[in-house]
């Protein structure tokens, strides 16, 4: 009997994160919809538990590494292997238009917490039982922000933005995908990153072009790649899965 196929989400509990367990769901996928407060999230878990869909939430907060091991061995009690990690969750705490030479350097570091060091953790301590997956898959969620070709580009809409934490966190997050891609090519396990692009999230906001949905499907192809998929590699949802240079 085919085993039913398994996923993880970070920041499950709304937005982006919430979406992207949903679509998910809906291909038929059990999901673990990692929350750091179970509560916030427990009227989107039985809204989708209301549709059929089988999900389960989790206790997880990417800025506490025993949280993160916790996470991973109640995981472990659940399910033979996992199929898909999504490492959604993350902060933006300089906002838009805040110049590198006034940036704390206690916001800097709360920042690479969620956005790149957890994320690390996660992957890093979820990585056995990824590998019992024959074809386990890992999205890493990043920002048209935090590619480098486009901080330098003049012509790019992200030239102007100044969020100096979150855009270098979630360039180390991209680092972090090649590098893992490259580890983990011969086993089979795809690692790539998506961007959202601007869509209609709280950090968003509602004067984002992409709605929710637009923003998850990338990272829900990506998720789902069949085995001819691409590896260590960068797309965004503003070019609807087009590459994204890094």
């Amino acid at each position: 009997m085919t085993r039913q196929k398994t996923a993880l989400v970070t920041g499950a509990n709304r937005g982006l994160g919430l979406e992207i367990s949903r679509q998910l769901a809906g291909k038929g996928y059990q999901v673990f919809m990692g929350m750091r407060n179970l509560a916030s999230g427990a009227e989107a878990l039985a809204k989708l538990k209301s549709g059929q869909m089988d999900v389960h939430a989790i206790e997880l907060d990417m800025a506490d590494s025993a949280s993160i091991k916790r996470a991973v061995v109640e995981l472990a009690t659940h399910i033979p292997a996992l199929d898909v990690l999504v490492n959604n969750a993350g902060v933006m705490l300089d906002g838009w238009s805040l110049p590198p030479s006034q940036l704390p350097t206690a916001l800097l570091r709360e920042t690479f917490e969620t956005n790149f060091i957890g994320p690390f953790e996660l992957l890093r301590e979820a990585a056995p039982l990824l590998r019992k997956s024959q074809d386990a898959r890992v999205v890493n969620i990043a920002t048209d922000m935090s590619s480098l070709a486009n901080i330098n580009n003049p012509q790019s809409l992200v030239y102007g933005v100044f969020s100096p934490a979150y855009q270098s966190s979630k360039v180390a997050l991209n680092a972090m995908t090649v590098l893992f891609a490259k580890e983990f090519m011969e086993e089979g396990i795809k690692v790539n990153s998506a961007s959202p692009g601007w869509c209609r999230t709280d950090m968003g906001t509602e004067d984002a072009p992409l709605s929710v949905e637009e923003g998850a499907d990338t990272a829900v192809w990506l998720a789902t790649l069949p085995p001819d998929g691409p590896t260590g590699q960068f797309f965004s949802s503003t070019r609807k899965r087009g590459a994204m240079e890094w």
